[in-house]
C-alpha cells in the first residue's frame, strides 16, 4: 500500500514539472507597421467653411418656392463670414402661371451678439422685366404680350438671428433685408413684406 502511494506522489511531482505554468498575457503595443485607428482632425480651411441657404415655400396669394444655396468662409476671428450663393426662385399663381428667376450673389455676414448677425449682399437676378422696379406697368397695353427677361442687380442689407444654436452663429435663421435699389432699380422679391413692391424682404434658411 505504501509502495503505491509513494509511486503516485512521484508521478504527480514529475507531471507538475513537465507542464509549465501559464504566464499572464501582456498587452502588446502596436508596431510601427500596424495601422492605428483614429480620426484625423479636419484641415483648418475646412473648419472655416460654412454651408447653408435660404429655404421658402409659400401658398398665400401665390405659389412661391425659394431654394438658394450659399457657401461661406470665416475671414476673421470676430465672426465675419464672406461667401457666394445661387438664387433659384419660382413664383406664380394657380390661374395665371408663373415664372422662374435665377441668379447669383455675394454676401458678407457679421456676428454681433450671441445669435444675432448683420448681413449684406449684392444679388444679380435674371427674371421677367416685370419683376424689377424699373418696369413700367403703364406701358403694358397688351396683357397677352410676352414680357422679356433681363438681368438686374440688387444691393440688400439687414439683420437676423439664429434659432436653436445655443447662442452660436449657426443653425436655422430668420433675417429681414432691405433692398437699397428701391424704388429705382433692383429685383422685386416675392418675399416682400407690406405689399407686392415692398423693399423689405423676409428670409428663412440654415447656415452651419
Amino acid at each position: 500500500m505504501l509502495k503505491y502511494i509513494f509511486l503516485l506522489l512521484i508521478s504527480t511531482s514529475i507531471y507538475a514539472q513537465i507542464i509549465p505554468q501559464v504566464e499572464p498575457i501582456e498587452n502588446e503595443e502596436p508596431t510601427k507597421d500596424e495601422p492605428v485607428m483614429f480620426e484625423e482632425p479636419k484641415p483648418l480651411w475646412k473648419q472655416k467653411m460654412h454651408y447653408g441657404g435660404n429655404l421658402w415655400l409659400g401658398f398665400w396669394g401665390s405659389f412661391y418656392i425659394d431654394a438658394s444655396p450659399m457657401v461661406g468662409y470665416d475671414i476673421s476671428e470676430k465672426g465675419t463670414v464672406a461667401g457666394v450663393g445661387a438664387s433659384i426662385i419660382y413664383s406664380g399663381t394657380f390661374n395665371q402661371g408663373g415664372y422662374l428667376a435665377t441668379g447669383g450673389r455675394i454676401f458678407i455676414r457679421q456676428a454681433v451678439w450671441k445669435s444675432i448677425f448683420l448681413h449684406g449682399e449684392y444679388e444679380l437676378m435674371n427674371a421677367p422685366s416685370s419683376s424689377f422696379y424699373t418696369y413700367d406697368f403703364t406701358a403694358q397695353n397688351n396683357p397677352n404680350q410676352t414680357v422679356p427677361r433681363k438681368w438686374g442687380g440688387s444691393p440688400l442689407i439687414g439683420a437676423g438671428f439664429y434659432q436653436g444654436g445655443g447662442g452660436q452663429q449657426k443653425g436655422s435663421f430668420i433675417s429681414v433685408m432691405y433692398n437699397l435699389g428701391y424704388p429705382t432699380f433692383g429685383y422685386i422679391s416675392p418675399q416682400g413684406l407690406g405689399g407686392n413692391n415692398s423693399p423689405i424682404v423676409l428670409r428663412f434658411g440654415y447656415f452651419f
